[in-house]
């Protein structure tokens, strides 16, 4: 049913519940997780130097491990990226990219530098987007 499953996700709750059940879907289809941060470059000012990415590479790589010791070991298929951008615009082309036959969303994300990849983005994706898109809802603890 899914090959390639896209989660977008930021640092909020909604973005984890999100990751959980991409991963679940994952573990039931053989699927691969591709799980996207953007970080938005259009309206902050400031501007990312060799040793940011890194910092942000060295981030992602830890979110995989941990991801994997907590959902299901090294069977589990998982990639991640980080890239700089518009974040509705930057998911979609990632999607088409990878030939996502899945997106999956967090309800609500966060404000602030690591950019609200979810919330109004996620209103946005579901207009625009030609992939089917799931929309997890938030936690009932993230007010």
């Amino acid at each position: 049913m899914y090959d390639h499953i896209l989660v977008a996700i930021d640092d909020s709750d909604s973005a984890e519940n999100a990751l959980e059940h991409a991963i679940s879907l994952a573990k039931s289809t053989d699927a691969i997780v591709h799980v996207l941060t953007v970080v938005e470059t259009t309206t902050s000012p400031m501007t990312f130097g060799v040793e940011q990415v890194d910092e942000l590479n060295e981030a992602a790589s830890r979110l995989v491990e941990e991801t994997r010791e907590a959902y299901g070991g090294n069977d589990l298929q998982i990639r991640v990226d980080i890239l700089r951008g518009k974040p509705s615009d930057t998911i979609l082309e990632y999607a088409e990219e990878i030939d996502a036959d899945l997106l999956v969303v967090g309800q609500r994300g966060t404000s602030g530098l690591t950019g609200a990849i979810i919330g109004s983005t996620t209103e946005r994706l579901s207009k625009l987007t030609t992939t089917p898109m799931t929309i997890v809802p938030r936690p009932e603890t993230d007010n």
